[in-house]
């Protein structure tokens, strides 16, 4: 795996007629958004959110100033069983006729070695704004066949939030507060 300076570097080398900044829309149909969260005692309840969009902004001179905004529609979760997912999208959880989008801006980039950040930002989930902090691996930045050659930045996330900390203690004795996210990412160059 190319280190983010190294990769960073090269690209703005090998054509210094490119802006200080490349942004990258984050392709939907590529980005995988998956959730945990303990359930009962016996086992993780795992969901994905398959529609998200968004913009990756890569400072080419000094990644830590790069930025990103997210957002994912909240009525598109899937658990794997249909009546699991309409509770989850019911008031008690998600409540995604008021709620239908959870978002993420970022509002600081703490570089952790040539290739991982760790990016904090506001996460706003049920109407409230927490501060979360996901931990990020560039995977590769380069050209991807599946879309013409089009240049494609690849990133792998995680972060943990406590649900109670957006208003939401929904079975509490039940059902853990902590919630696991991952999220596998690609963007490409826009045009």
């Amino acid at each position: 795996m190319k280190s983010l300076i190294t990769t960073l570097g090269a690209l703005f080398l090998a054509a210094p007629t490119l802006a200080e900044e490349r942004t990258y829309i984050i392709d939907p149909g590529h980005t995988h958004i998956v959730f945990e969260v303990e359930r009962f005692g016996y086992a993780a309840t795992v969901g994905v959110f398959p529609d998200s969009s968004g913009e990756i902004v890569l400072d080419m001179d000094h990644p830590e100033n790069s930025r990103v905004t997210a957002s994912v529609n909240t009525p598109t979760v899937w658990t794997g069983l249909a009546s699991r997912d309409q509770a989850v999208n019911g008031p008690g959880f998600l409540n995604t006729a008021q709620h239908p989008e959870i978002r993420f801006t970022s509002t600081a980039i703490e570089l952790i070695d040539e290739d991982s950040a760790r990016v904090t930002g506001d996460f706003t989930l049920l109407g409230v704004t927490q501060p979360v902090t996901f931990e990020v691996d560039l995977n590769r930045i380069g050209p991807d066949p599946s879309v013409g050659g089009r240049e494609g930045a690849g990133f792998s996330m995680r972060a943990s939030l406590n649900r109670s900390d957006f208003g939401n203690t929904t079975a509490a004795a039940l059902i853990g507060d902590t919630v696991t996210i991952r999220i596998e990412a690609l963007g490409h160059l826009a045009e």
